[in-house]
């Protein structure tokens, strides 16, 4: 099955604890590539993110996948399982401090799961590479929103 992997990184003016809160919050993780509503969500008693449910949409039709945690490294990686009809991957967060706030790296692995994805498999990474940046900028943006 064809993989790709893409990573891009921001920097967020929220503090590392900032950025770790805002990552245990469902919503954060909608509009990040692949996820454009999250459903579902699984907190634990401490209020920690442990899976969900997303849709996404593609051609005009809804997905429906999981988000299972993958790896959580408390205050540093945060990293997900992806699994949904038509593409499988991992969706990882790490956080690292610099004197402007906190630097996010956003690691995004896929690879196909289905034959639709096998056809679009190229539009999806030409999608991802453009616009990976873009969609992180304003997934790191949002963490700052509470300052």
């Amino acid at each position: 099955m064809p993989k790709e992997t893409f990573s891009h990184s921001a920097i967020s003016k929220a503090t590392r604890d900032q950025a770790w809160a805002a990552l245990d919050r469902p919503t954060t993780w909608e509009g990040i590539a692949g996820v454009d509503r999250v459903v579902d969500p699984i907190i634990d008693e401490h209020g920690r993110l442990r899976g969900f449910s997303f849709e996404t949409m593609i051609g005009g039709r809804p997905y429906r996948g999981t988000a299972t945690p993958l790896q959580r490294v408390e205050g540093s990686t945060m990293s997900w399982s992806i699994d949904s009809s038509e593409v499988l991957g991992v969706t990882g967060v790490d956080l690292h401090d610099v004197e402007e706030g906190t630097v996010v790296t956003v690691t995004i692995e896929v690879e196909t799961a289905g034959v639709l994805s096998a056809l679009l498999f190229p539009v999806i990474v030409a999608s991802l590479r453009t616009s990976l940046p873009e969609v992180v900028e304003t997934f790191v943006a949002g963490f700052a929103r509470d300052i």
